[in-house]
């Protein structure tokens, strides 16, 4: 289950009181959000997706360090020229995003699933404020919980991971090695196909 799939919501109170079948329902591969007075105050993924997320943000960052920032894209069509760095962005636009605050890659901070419970409404004050969280259940990394923009962000770059996935690179795998490979092919490919059409 990627960000972009379905998604659930729950109560404060029923994740509490149900929380060991809550962990094991996102830990299959359920999105769920967690309410408060109706409110979305986290989402819960899967410790494993969110993993991926951060792998997918150190990939995007290689794409930064050669000067290609696929996230100001306002649409997938726009993509190729960024990568073969066609089209620039403005300093003001490169700002923005660096100044886009990034939870998922916030360090690694975990609590047990029987605290989690006892101080819930605690921990979704801190989910608000941009602090990620592990839940740990029985040993192991299970639900991670976020704020819910961070959620909408990471759900925006799902097109883009896609984009890049179609076009031969796997965000969520490569290291900096294969970014930079993509990017150098990728533009031998376009110069070829560019002098293919002319």
């Amino acid at each position: 289950m990627t960000a972009g799939g379905m998604i659930q919501a729950l109560g404060m109170r029923e994740v509490r009181g149900n929380i060991r079948a809550v962990i094991a329902r996102v830990e299959e591969g359920e999105t769920l959000v967690v309410l408060r007075d109706g409110q979305p105050m986290a989402v819960m993924l899967a410790f494993a997706e969110a993993q991926r997320w951060q792998q997918i943000e150190r990939a995007l960052s290689a794409l930064h360090g050669l000067e290609i920032y696929p996230e100001l894209a306002r649409d997938t069509a726009e993509l190729a020229p960024i990568v073969r760095r066609a089209t620039r962005p403005s300093a003001t636009a490169i700002r923005r995003l660096g100044d886009q605050s990034r939870d998922i890659l916030a360090p690694l901070r975990t609590v047990g699933i029987t605290d989690a419970r006892l101080k819930l409404a605690s921990i979704l004050d801190e989910i608000e404020t941009g602090r990620t969280l592990t839940i740990v259940s029985s040993g192991r990394f299970a639900a991670t919980l976020v704020a819910p923009r961070e959620f909408d962000r990471l759900r925006a770059l799902e097109r883009t991971v896609s984009w890049f996935r179609a076009a031969g690179l796997d965000l969520a795998t490569a290291d900096d090695a294969h970014v930079t490979a993509f990017v150098r092919d990728f533009g031998t490919r376009a110069i070829a196909s560019d002098a293919a059409a002319g």
